[in-house]
């Protein structure tokens, strides 16, 4: 039995509107779902507690910002022991030009998503922070240039 399991079709429903706008005022968001406010208060409530609702953000606009860099990097580290993961993740945990970062299966062993101003602050990023580091064997480094899709929802109960 997976974790939606205990979600029914108003659970699903609140998350993809609160995905979509999370600024719906309770009023709002109970009328669209069809529940009385007060039942659909205790169920964003128990979303929340249960973790389903992680937090609640803004999405900024990168260019009105000045963040024009996007780029992907790919790294292969030397170590893979646990004791190696645990300092990598505490040693980038600060670095606010960073705003994703997995480990990943295949060749390679984490990939970076980093946000910057210009050309020269990511290079220097890149150096000074990431090349740096003394695990990092290799880091390939990949500017994104169009953006064709971005999205923060992700499928809930369809999946296509």
């Amino acid at each position: 039995m997976g974790p939606m399991n205990a979600l029914d079709k108003f659970d699903l429903t609140i998350l993809r509107l609160l995905q979509q706008d999370a600024t719906f005022s309770n009023a709002q968001l109970s009328e669209l779902v069809n529940l009385s406010p007060s039942q659909c208060h205790r169920r964003v409530k128990r979303l929340e507690q249960e973790g389903y609702i992680h937090h609640y953000v803004a999405l900024l606009d990168h260019r009105k910002l000045g963040l024009t860099v996007h780029a992907v990097v790919i790294i292969k580290v030397r170590d893979v022991s646990q004791e190696s993961k645990a300092a990598f993740r505490e040693q980038i945990r600060h670095y606010r030009l960073m705003t994703e970062c997995w480990a990943i299966a295949g060749d390679k062993d984490v990939i970076l998503k980093i946000v910057a101003p210009s050309l020269e602050s990511y290079s220097d990023f890149l150096s000074e922070k990431i090349l740096s580091m003394d695990n990092v064997a290799s880091a390939e480094s990949y500017l994104l240039l169009d953006n064709m899709k971005y999205t923060t929802e992700v499928p809930i109960g369809d999946h296509d």
